[in-house]
């Protein structure tokens, strides 16, 4: 299995095995795509003792399910029922005899009465059980649980890693800059050309509006909010592009640092009313277009 970047962790990670120093919890923490399941598969492979084995009972992993609903696919919330089941699991010996391990991915989905259920067995965890937080907002984990954890906080991966993954060569340069120093996104964009050309899209939106009269930018906000999971998506791909813009001094969109922060700011505004309340989408659309 390939991890690109992340030296530091994987050194520290092997060093915990090599010294049998393993912690019973681990919360890794950063944006989406950038090896943290991965990573953490890898390491559950190498300390439950089924590193070359397809079948592994003792890596139990959980993650939101999802649901549809007028063609558009949410997250929902990981329930105190998958944690209780989780503890019985546990109670069991581990098959290959060595650690159990449980991953629970996008754990920022757990519920306050999921999150007080795991909390309970991280104040009493079962001999040899290994708890691996995944989560790409750390904020949502309360406080009791961070403070049981070794909290590891994953980083973009430097360009020159990315540029050796890509596959696609006729659009490598489009895939390097559009992955976001991000290692799975990369590969995705370079298998998928749908995604490819959809964050490509993204990226043309973005420039278009600064183009835009207000009511050429009104009429595209009442399209974009018909589909609010798909509207949540492409404004955090707005924030990474106007952070790689400041970062990397890129310039794509013609805004100096300043105009930047500033609508850095307003995207992310805008991204915790549509995530914590339940605002009239196109509103929140409209007011932040007044600020582009």
């Amino acid at each position: 299995m390939q991890i690109i970047g992340h030296n530091k962790i994987i050194k520290y990670l092997d060093k915990a095995i090599a010294k049998d120093m393993i912690s019973q919890a681990y919360l890794f923490s950063g944006p989406a795509h950038l090896g943290k399941f991965t990573l953490a598969l890898e390491f559950a492979k190498k300390i439950t003792g089924g590193l070359d084995r397809k079948i592994n009972p003792d890596i139990i992993i959980i993650s939101p399910e999802t649901e549809e609903k007028n063609g558009n696919v949410k997250k929902k919330d990981i329930k105190i029922e998958k944690i209780r089941e989780l503890e019985h699991e546990l109670s069991l010996t581990a098959y290959f005899g060595k650690h159990k391990v449980v991953i629970i991915d996008e754990a920022q989905h757990l519920t306050i009465s999921s999150q007080n259920a795991l909390l309970k067995t991280l104040e009493e965890p079962p001999q040899k059980a290994v708890i691996i937080l995944i989560a790409e907002n750390p904020n949502k984990i309360i406080s009791t649980i961070k403070s049981r954890c070794v909290i590891k906080k994953f980083s973009l991966v430097k360009k020159s890693e990315i540029d050796a993954i890509i596959s696609s060569k006729n659009n490598a340069e489009d895939i390097g800059f559009l992955s976001l120093s991000r290692p799975g996104l990369a590969i995705n964009l370079s298998k998928d050309r749908g995604e490819l050309e959809k964050r490509q899209k993204a990226r043309e939106d973005l420039k278009k509006m600064f183009e835009m009269n207000l009511s050429e930018k009104f009429s595209f906000c009442e399209e974009l909010s018909k589909n609010v999971p798909e509207m949540i998506e492409k404004l955090n791909f707005w924030l990474a592009l106007l952070r790689k813009n400041i970062l990397e001094n890129c310039k794509i969109f013609n805004l100096d640092q300043k105009k930047s922060l500033a609508l850095i700011l307003n995207i992310e505004k805008s991204l915790k009313i549509l995530n914590e309340t339940n605002s009239n989408s196109k509103l929140v659309m409209e007011n932040l277009a007044l600020e582009i």
